[in-house]
């Protein structure tokens, strides 16, 4: 005589559409809380690369690489009112990955030493070569060589000329200040013809001319906005 006890897992006892419905949820759930990962970091967020028979050798120098502050200082010095921290941290990120192939290159025994990429074109120096071999070779010098220097150097000018292409930001339009015989209009467009195109299609009445008194935070030379404080 066979006798059945209820299991203590309620899974095992729904259905199958129940089940169906319980993975999709904790398939979405898992999602959203990559999602949160993924935002919290800038995007910069990857399960690393696949060293494959190389794996020890990553192990064992995945230590050597540059510091975080001493690239990130040049960044901020030569191009800190162009790029914004989110783009700092892409290139970072592009470079360090760079300097660990060179390096697991560098100590594999079983691969030769692959020559480094011929340069078609001159490279976009946005922060001095000089500065930057210094700053590779102080950290990286006793385990590269000078080839392997300048490989990085030229992987992190394209990288950086890439970034000033392409910033991972966008700027917000910027808002016109414009001023006619009776008004002063405030306005946000991407250029000042359609700044002026807003203005006329909301004011029809305004037929005069309209000059710019402000755009993007600057003042227009020799101009001051006056506007009567009952107004504001």
């Amino acid at each position: 005589m066979s006798q059945s006890f209820p299991t203590s897992n309620p899974e095992a006892s729904a259905s199958p559409k129940e089940q169906q419905t319980n993975d999709s949820e904790t398939r979405y759930q898992r999602l959203m809380e990559l999602v949160e990962a993924e935002d919290a970091s800038n995007g910069e967020v990857g399960c690393g690369r696949d060293w494959g028979e190389r794996l020890p050798v990553y192990l064992r120098t995945c230590g050597i690489n540059i510091s975080d502050d001493k690239l990130r200082t040049l960044l901020r010095e030569h191009l800190g009112n162009v790029l914004m921290e989110r783009d700092f941290d892409s290139i970072m990120t592009q470079v360090s990955r760079f300097i660990e192939s060179v390096v697991v290159q560098v100590h594999s025994q079983s691969e030769s030493p692959k020559p480094s990429p011929t340069q078609t074109e001159r490279v976009t120096e946005h922060i001095p070569t000089a500065e930057l071999r210094q700053s590779f070779q102080s950290e990286l010098g006793e385990f590269c060589n000078d080839t392997d220097i300048e490989q990085i150097v030229q992987f992190t000018h394209q990288v950086i000329h890439q970034a000033v292409l392409h910033p991972r930001y966008t700027f917000s339009e910027p808002i016109w200040v414009l001023k006619g015989e009776e008004k002063i209009y405030i306005a946000q467009a991407k250029r000042v013809k359609e700044a002026i195109a807003k203005v006329r299609e909301q004011n029809p009445e305004e037929t005069g001319e309209l000059n710019v008194v402000k755009v993007g935070g600057l003042l227009s030379p020799d101009q001051v906005i006056s506007l009567e404080p009952t107004k504001i």
